[in-house]
Formats: structure tokens, sequence, C-alpha cells
């Protein structure tokens, strides 16, 4: 079954709430702003390596560097093709066939081969390595048992090159959002030349070599990231802007200074890099963007501490929390829940609200052993350093000492060091959250499973397990949602993370960027941005 990825609709229905042959690179002079687009960043990011990314901000950038056997449309509603030009898929949908691009080049010159993928999916899932996100590759057979350490022959994992230009991917069941995995940063490609020579320091400006519409010219760190048109990517004539630059670790207030002063011409896509204090005033101009997200933020308790590991004390801290209160708080920041998986996914059924209960969070602590809080180890509820999270945590801490008589210390640190602290465990109360990689409640369901790495709870449950695997294994899309909805169930009931709020991220756009088209998985390709030239709006 041939299908033409041009005009492939991944999925039915998103929620929306709104308010081309190479060509030379051609660098942009300095005083040329007509193709140089300036944006916030927000956290500078952690790391360029596709199989170490786990976070959005760093994921941002590698996508306008690397690029995937497929990518989504401007308006991140449709896959297209990336590095490959069509893919073949059998009947019981278990085998995909990629056919690569004949003018997919590296930027050092190097065709890209159907053998750099394998290269990169290996890599990926080599223990030694260590990457957190290497669970997202899972539908590929064999490549649970490899990432595991269970096998160590890489011959396991189904993936071949046939020939230069084809890709053979056999999956252990039939997956119907595969191809939005292998649009997914995780899956690019690598240059096994560059990363042999240089090791861990392949990423660095001087040694990259990447595939996507740009590369990598500078990095000054705590400042700026400087991207470039890509002269070999094989669409270069069709990306409008000559020069990209990424300001990082700006604050709120700054952010905006430089917008109204026309050195940003976007306020980037962070959750909170505009000022709280302003934030209703801004989402009001009409150069505003207000966008929903596919995402959850959430707390997660650490269930290896004792006083975590009783669902009781989960359930309690839950219960105390006025949803009401928090959505009055958040404005157009989010929208206050219950629940894991985000509005919007066709034909879910979601669990049941809970609603505020103070007086049963109260029994609940008491039956834990802690009445009134009495005998309750100090809570530690630690958050990365900016100004929504933080102004949430104080929001989460007065209502725990109010309603339970909690002792409770906001922690805040620089983004990176918070996320660390998360993956290394050293923490009490974590604030984390996720960003759907693609519309389907597996994208939030799978993070909670005994066996992956991005697990930071470090709860399991056999018979959550067992739930999505078999969800996985299901080809009828309404029996597979019962058994996500079923599992979503079961993280309500325990608790192994405390929902918070569905994202949502409110920007300013200057009016000369053409391109820019809100959606949910929060999609803003610089591939697809151009500028209007700066005369035409009196500048």
């Amino acid at each position: 079954m041939k299908q033409l990825i041009q005009i492939l609709p991944l999925f039915p229905v998103l929620l929306v709430v709104a308010c081309s042959g190479s060509g030379p690179n051609q660098a942009a002079e300095p005083g040329d702003l007509n193709s140089v687009f300036t944006y916030a960043q927000g956290p500078e990011p952690r790391t360029l390596d596709p199989a170490q990314i786990t976070d959005t901000h760093s994921a941002f950038v590698a996508s306008n560097l690397f690029e995937g056997l497929l990518v989504w449309n401007a308006s991140g509603d449709r896959l297209q093709p990336g590095a490959a030009s069509s893919y073949e898929v059998s009947p019981d949908g278990r085998q995909y066939t990629f056919t690569l691009r004949e003018d997919a080049i590296w930027s050092n010159g190097d065709p890209v081969a159907a053998a750099d993928f394998v290269v990169a999916w290996r890599r990926l899932l080599n223990p030694a390595l260590g990457s957190p996100y290497a669970a997202l590759l899972y539908p590929i057979r064999g490549a649970r048992t490899l990432h595991q350490g269970q096998v160590r022959d890489p011959s396991v994992f189904r993936v071949e090159a046939r020939d230069r230009r084809t890709l053979i991917v056999e999956l252990e069941n039939p997956t119907p959002w595969f191809p939005a995995i292998v649009a997914h940063t995780i899956a690019a490609p690598i240059n096994p030349r560059a990363v042999k020579r240089h090791g861990f320091a392949w990423t660095r400006p001087e040694n990259i070599v990447v595939n996507g519409p740009f590369t990598l010219s500078s990095w000054t760190r705590g400042h700026e990231l400087v991207l470039e048109r890509n002269r070999y990517y094989h669409s270069a004539d069709q990306v409008a802007l000559d020069r990209v630059i990424a300001r990082v670790d700006l604050g709120p207030e700054r952010v905006v200074d430089l917008y109204e002063g026309g050195q940003l011409l976007w306020t980037g896509r962070a959750t909170g890099a505009l000022p709280l204090d302003q934030l209703d005033r801004l989402a009001a101009r009409p150069d505003a963007h207000v966008q929903a997200q596919l995402g959850t933020s959430w707390y997660y308790f650490n269930t290896e501490l004792p006083q975590f590991a009783d669902v009781r004390v989960r359930k309690a801290l839950d219960l105390s929390l006025d949803r009401q209160a928090l959505a009055e708080l958040l404005g157009p920041n989010g929208l206050a829940t219950t629940g894991y998986v985000p509005q919007g996914i066709a034909d879910y059924r979601y669990p049941a609200k809970r609603s505020y209960d103070p007086h049963g969070a109260r029994a609940l602590l008491a039956a834990a052993g802690y009445p009134a809080g009495a005998g309750l180890p100090a809570i530690e509820l630690a958050v990365d350093a900016r100004s929504l999270q933080e102004r949430v945590a104080n929001w989460v801490a007065e209502s725990w000492r109010r309603e339970l008589g909690v002792e409770v210390n906001v922690f805040a640190r620089r983004w990176g060091a918070h996320w660390e602290a998360l993956e290394q465990g050293s923490f009490q109360v974590g604030r984390g959250g996720w960003l759907g990689d693609y519309p389907d409640p597996s994208s939030f369901l799978e993070l909670f499973v005994s066996d992956n790495e991005l697990n930071r709870s470090n709860w399991g449950s056999s018979g959550y397990d067992d739930l999505i695997r078999e969800a996985a294994r299901t080809r009828d899309a309404a029996s597979r949602n019962r058994l996500l909805s079923s599992a979503e169930r079961q993280l309500v009931q325990q608790l192994p993370a405390l929902p918070l709020f569905h994202f949502s991220t409110v920007s300013l756009v200057n009016p000369r960027v053409r391109g820019y088209i809100d959606n949910p998985l929060d999609m803003h390709l610089l591939r697809y941005i151009s500028l209007e030239p700066a005369t035409a709006q009196g500048g």
C-alpha cells in the first residue's frame, strides 16, 4: 500500500484555541534585517545531540538543524517529505519502506544515506549512551531488548539499509503514529564520520554536521545561538531566512523591551516568557498569539521516599488544591486540570474530574499517620526558576500549609539544574510535565511505564504496564482507546505525579513575520518563516 506522504493527514482532530531545489547560502549582512530572524529562545539548550535531547527548548533548535525522514508542515497538522521522498507500508501495518530523496546532502557535502539512520538509531539504543528518550523507538522490533541490554547483537533491531536510498523498518505491532515518531528530533540521522571524529564534541559549531535547513554558526553560552541557512539543504532556495539569532535566558521584562525595540521579532515559545503582571494586557494585543498546547504540567512525587510511597499522602496533597483558584492564577497561561492527557484528542474518554475536597484530604492524611500534618517531614517543592513556575509553586505550597498543616519549602533553581536533579532522582516533589510528541494519549501515558527512563516518579504497576502494552498491540482504534483510558484512570487513582494544568502559550509575533501558524503541537519550524521588508511596515 503506497502512501503519498505529501497528502498524509496523520490525525483527524486537533484542539486549537487561538485569539523549494538547492541554492547557495547567501549569508545576511548585519544590517540586512529582511533575512535575519531574531527571537527569544527561553532556556539555553542543554544539548543539541538528538539522541540526548529530552526537553522542548533543545529540541526546537535541533529540529531546525536536523531533518528526519518526515517533517511536519507549517500548521503542524500534516506530515510531508523530509529526508525521505516517499514510503510504503505493508498490508499488515508492520513494515515501512522509506525511499530517501536523491538530493539529501549533509552540510559537509556527504550524501545522506539510509545507513546514517541505522547508525543513529542503534547509537540511540546503545545502553552505554544512556539516552533517556530511547523508548520512543520501542515500536520497532528489537528496540526494547537492545536498549535494555537483554541482548547485545544489534541485528535483533529490525532496521535495514537495503541500499543508499532504501530504509526498511519492521515494527513489533502496527503503530499508526509511527510516521510522527520518524519526524521527531530523536529519530534524526547523524553523520557517522563527524561523530567518530569528534566524539562528545561533535555538536560544537566548529564540528557539527547537519542535514536540515540551517547550520549552527556560533553558540555563545548564556547569550545567543546563531543559525545560518544550510547551502547544502535540498530545498535551500525555499528557505527565506539567511540567519537566525536565538537569544537565551532573557528575563520576561527584557524580552518585552527587546521586542518593542524591534530587536526581537518573536518572543518565543517558552511558557512564562512574558511578564505575568502584564500578561492579560499583552494577550489582548493584535500581535499576540494565544495557543493551547498539547501538553500538561505536573509535579512528580518521588515515590522512593517513604512519605510519598503512600498513595494516601499523594491523594491528600491533590485534593487540597482548588483547581478553580489555580485557573484564575494561570490566566492565559493554561487550563487547570486533574488529568494527564490534554483535552481535544478524538474519541478518547477522559477520566472524571476530581473535586476540591480539603476535608477528605485531611482525613486521608490522618489515615496515613500524619494528622494535621504532624510527623510529616517538611516537603521540598522543587521548580525551575521561571516566574510562572515559581508563582504556581508558591500557591501550591500555601494551599498545602493552609489546608493540611504541612511544612513546605519552595526551592527554585536554574532550568537546566532543575532537570538534572529530576533525572538523578534528587528531589522530593519536582515540577515536570510533557508536550506531546504526537496527538495521541500514549505520548503521555507511556511516560509512567515502569521501565521508561523518563518515569521520574519511580512509580510502577504491572497492571498499568500491561494495559499500555496491550494497547500497543491493539489495532482496533476504539478498543485501543478504551485500554488507554483505563490506564489513565489508574494514574488518576495512584497519582505518581500531580497534574496541575494543560499548557498554553502567549507570545508576540512581529507583523512582518509570515509563515507563523498557531498549532497545538507548537510546531514553528523556521524553514517556513519569512519576513516582509522592513520598509513595508514603515521601518
